[in-house]
């Protein structure tokens, strides 16, 4: 029995310890009910995982389960940026970055299911007939299948079937672009913290600027932290990815109508990695693809506290400089 006390006693305070060491991870509120979150990670610096490794995401605690073995082998420097799921499709895509003294922008779907990537095409633009390759940092897709992409300040059309791109106007440089599956109205963020909604995407660039996202605790210089993904769940609720001064990434939420008190859900962490990917897919499209993940970050949390209370060791890993 003492044995057991003390075993116990043990798991106690090494679950208060990790407890106190991040404070926020469950804090956090929770998706729309149904809704499935995901990251992919990206390793342009370090390897930890295969290249475009998929995750998915405990919405409250921003705990992330590794699903499949990502694509690749990490022979790549490789990176991701603002995915978007296409309701009329039910496909999930993202900018997929790879560096090999060159940057590459490539447009890429991802099975939630699997994990697996698969590139479409580099973004090009037709320029009078003449093939330009294009840098595109954010994409986001309206709920009828309609694609838009934001790269270096200009707004484009894009077609997911073979990632060509037309300008429509000049816009803001964000990376955190998405449309509310609920109205269609597409946001973007830029990097500082600023939101701003669309005006009429399908003819300009224009932007009204709704407000910025304050709190004490959110560090946003514009420079070396700031906002890298946005998706909007079901419910309107808005999550966002933020760099972060050490290099990982913190998951966030808000309203617009709370752009001062976001919450913040925690370090995404299965040890914390650095991601500039979001992604949300609606419960009934997610139900759609034969997938049942919304469950796996909180039965993995249950797994851990099980072998904490075994007595497990656990091994923290630095993951990135």
């Amino acid at each position: 029995m003492k044995i057991l006390s003390a075993a116990l006693a043990t798991a106690g305070a090494l679950a208060l310890a990790l407890a106190g060491a991040a404070p926020a991870t469950a804090a956090g509120r929770d998706i729309d009910p149904g809704d499935s979150m995901y990251t992919i990670s990206c390793d342009a610096l370090v390897d930890i995982y295969n290249d475009w490794q998929l995750m998915s995401v405990a919405p409250t605690t921003a705990v992330s389960t590794p699903i499949g073995d990502g694509t690749g082998n990490q022979d790549l420097d490789s990176c991701a940026d603002q995915p978007a799921y296409d309701a009329s499709t039910g496909k999930s895509y993202y900018v997929q970055i790879t560096f090999d003294g060159e940057v590459h922008w490539a447009l890429a779907s991802v099975n939630v299911s699997t994990g697996a990537s698969t590139a479409v095409n580099e973004f090009v633009w037709y320029n009078n007939e003449v093939p330009l390759l294009v840098r595109i940092d954010a994409i986001a897709i309206a709920p009828d299948g309609t694609a838009y992409a934001i790269g270096d300040g200009t707004l484009w059309t894009l077609d997911l079937t073979n990632a060509t791109v037309e300008p429509i106007g000049e816009t803001l440089n964000a990376y955190a672009f998405a449309s509310d599956p609920r109205t269609g109205e597409f946001y973007a963020i830029e990097y500082g913290g600023d939101v701003y909604s669309f005006d009429d995407i399908a003819n300009s660039g224009a932007v009204t600027f709704v407000g910025s996202i304050t709190h004490p605790d959110l560090d946003l210089d514009g420079d070396v932290t700031g906002v890298r993904a946005l998706q909007i769940d079901g419910g309107g609720t808005f999550w966002i990815v933020v760099d972060t001064r050490e290099g990982f990434s913190d998951l966030w939420s808000f309203t617009p109508a709370t752009l001062t008190s976001p919450v913040l859900s925690g370090l995404l962490t299965d040890d914390p990695f650095f991601s500039q990917a979001l992604l949300i897919i609606p419960g009934a499209a997610l139900a759609a693809t034969g997938a049942n993940l919304s469950l796996a970050p909180y039965l993995a949390g249950g797994a851990a506290l099980a072998v904490i209370a075994g007595g497990a060791v656990l091994l923290i890993r630095r993951r990135r400089a």
